[in-house]
């Protein structure tokens, strides 16, 4: 949807993704979704349960590359400017998302993001704005500086005493 007029467009882009999130937000409220499940996903927060992250180290050298955007699962950072799928759900970000978006429609493109990969996803360090942009203008991929990145310590599952086991046998409660 554009009109030729570059500054019209990228505030009828920015209005058009902030409606998608609330109406995202709406329908998991009507669906009785909790609130969380719309949140974007923060590196090391879901292998260490909600509130708890993970430690990470790089282990890799970083590289430049074109990265899916589908591929773009989170931040490295916590952030309440985005949802889960990089739309704003502030009009706090509109000045910055309508200045990318505006030297995107007027081909200047943008630079580079940087992303951490982890376990075959990526996490941004640099350029949630960027991201969601690209998302919002319909862009598939988008040029990355990429660093790959491991947790430290993974929490193992935690097996009750008075739960069975995967076998189905409860463990024994009395003392050898």
């Amino acid at each position: 949807m554009r009109t030729g007029l570059v500054q019209q467009d990228v505030r009828d882009d920015f209005d058009r993704a902030r409606r998608r999130a609330a109406r995202a937000k709406m329908a998991g409220w009507l669906l009785g979704r909790p609130a969380s499940r719309n949140r974007l996903a923060v590196l090391g927060e879901a292998a260490g349960g909600p509130g708890r992250r993970l430690q990470y180290e790089r282990a890799g050298p970083a590289g430049e590359a074109m990265v899916p955007i589908s591929q773009v699962v989170g931040t490295v950072e916590p952030t309440r400017y985005f949802d889960r799928q990089f739309r704003p759900t502030s009009d706090d970000v509109r000045e910055r998302f309508q200045r990318i978006a505006a030297e995107v429609r007027s081909g200047r493109g943008m630079d580079p993001v940087e992303l951490y990969r982890c376990s075959g996803s990526y996490y941004v360090l640099d350029g949630r704005h960027r991201i969601a942009v690209a998302r919002a203008l319909g862009q598939r991929s988008v040029c990355a500086l990429v660093t790959e990145v491991r947790l430290n310590n993974p929490v193992p599952p935690v097996r009750h005493q008075d739960r069975p086991n995967p076998r189905g046998h409860v463990p024994d409660p009395s003392p050898r």
